[in-house]
């Protein structure tokens, strides 16, 4: 049995799913595109840096035996798609339709081809252009943002032409978080509803909805949302056969036939309709101890168990609710104001709260912080953790409120 894998990019949560391959038996290499960041990952048998040629990558995979390439986050994804079909992997997604994936703007061009609910757009690389298009096509609010970024990176809730334009000239021909150059923007209609966070996996084009989180935002002046928090909702009420049903339809219209997903979709009075789709694990928020608590497993486990063996994966998977152990949430802390981080001082009171599960991810104290305007560099989560929704919801609102306050985080401006 071949028991060698390669990971694009193991950055992100592609950490974990590297680690978890390991755990399991395999070996990993590590295809190393994204060079700003560095995986947090030992034990690879190779990494093999791409610098511009596949053919070499594909020659030094060889050797391997390579049994599945994946990628392990947002920059990984189009490498991942051409070495896998370049190897002759048919358990991989097609780099014909990798756009699809990857760029905003044909992921709601595919839809409406579809006749999947999607949103109303335009993209070009004219200030002038987009300006025109909200004026005749869509009205105010709208949402500038990269055709192909990740993360918030670069999007804007705009309230009229001026805020267009200035996003248009703050952005264009820059390079946005995932290395590409914004060479056009795409300009969208606002949606308005609640936000759902709804992670998947799929193998031969067959679909399993892993989790659904319910999305705390709130508006943030001169850009869209700060993401405030998540509930975890119940995989067998309405809600989540609605927004499962949405997404694996949208998957399939996307040519997402094999690995994990992280859909982001808002539900609306007129029903679900998608926001984004990315080919990959949900981001970095993903934590073992708080997910194996409330579901028995994580996105990335249940991921790593679908390669290993995916004939268990569709035969006891596909087509079933995903059930909760417990009630979790999660709180997305804020910085809320520039300045020194000096302390904590909220700390003692949140692990004193009845739900308190655990931190993850909180940041260095001693260090320089900028008000958080977007949910690139978060300042770290809280997990809760409770069978009590009432408790649940109560201590979630209080850290909610401690937040508001300034309460969290001791700024020395």
């Amino acid at each position: 049995m071949l028991n060698t894998v390669a990971i694009v990019d193991a950055l992100s949560t592609g950490n974990e799913l590297a680690k978890k391959f390991m755990e399991s038996g395999y070996r990993v290499v590590h295809v190393w595109n994204d060079f700003t960041r560095q995986t947090r990952v030992s034990g690879f048998v190779e990494t093999i840096k791409y610098e511009g040629s596949c053919e070499q990558i594909v020659s030094r995979l060889r050797k391997y035996d390579i049994r599945y390439v994946i990628a392990g986050s947002d920059s990984g994804i189009e490498l991942a798609d051409m070495l896998a079909s370049m190897m002759g992997i048919v358990e991989g997604n097609s780099p014909e339709t990798t756009a699809w994936r990857r760029n905003k703007y044909h992921s709601h061009q595919v839809l409406a081809e579809s006749g999947l609910r999607s949103i109303k757009q335009f993209k070009s690389s004219s200030a002038e252009a987009l300006v025109n298009w909200a004026n005749e096509c869509c009205g105010y609010p709208v949402i500038v943002k990269p055709l192909n970024s990740g993360a918030s990176d670069g999007v804007t809730l705009c309230e009229n032409a001026t805020e267009v334009a200035q996003a248009a000239a703050k952005q264009l021909g820059q390079k946005n978080l995932l290395g590409y150059v914004n060479e056009e923007l795409l300009i969208q209609e606002l949606v308005d509803g609640v936000q759902y966070f709804v992670n998947t996996l799929s193998w031969n084009g067959k679909h399993h909805v892993t989790d659904i989180w319910e999305q705390i935002r709130s508006r943030v002046n001169g850009g869209a949302y700060n993401f405030e928090g998540m509930h975890l909702i119940p995989g067998d009420e309405p809600t989540a056969h609605l927004l499962s049903s949405y997404a694996c339809d949208v998957l399939s219209a996307l040519g997402v036939n094999y690995g994990a997903a992280h859909n982001e979709i808002i539900l609306t009075s007129e029903g679900p309709v998608l926001i984004e789709a990315n080919a990959r694990l949900m981001g970095a928020s993903i934590n073992e101890e708080s997910f194996t608590r409330c579901l028995g497993y994580t996105q990335v486990s249940r991921c790593v168990e679908m390669y290993l063996e995916p004939g268990r994966f569709l035969n006891e998977l596909v087509g079933k609710d995903y059930r909760l152990l417990s009630g979790v949430s999660e709180v997305s802390f804020l910085f809320t104001g520039d300045g020194l981080l000096a302390g904590m001082p909220a700390r003692e009171a949140i692990e004193n709260l009845p739900s308190f599960s655990n931190f993850f991810g909180l940041p260095t104290l001693g260090q320089q912080v900028k008000k958080t305007t977007d949910t690139k560099g978060l300042p770290g989560f809280v997990y809760l953790v409770n069978d009590n929704k009432t408790q649940l919801e109560q201590d979630f609102q209080q850290i909610l409120t401690w937040q508001s306050e300034g309460k969290i985080f001791d700024i020395i401006s």
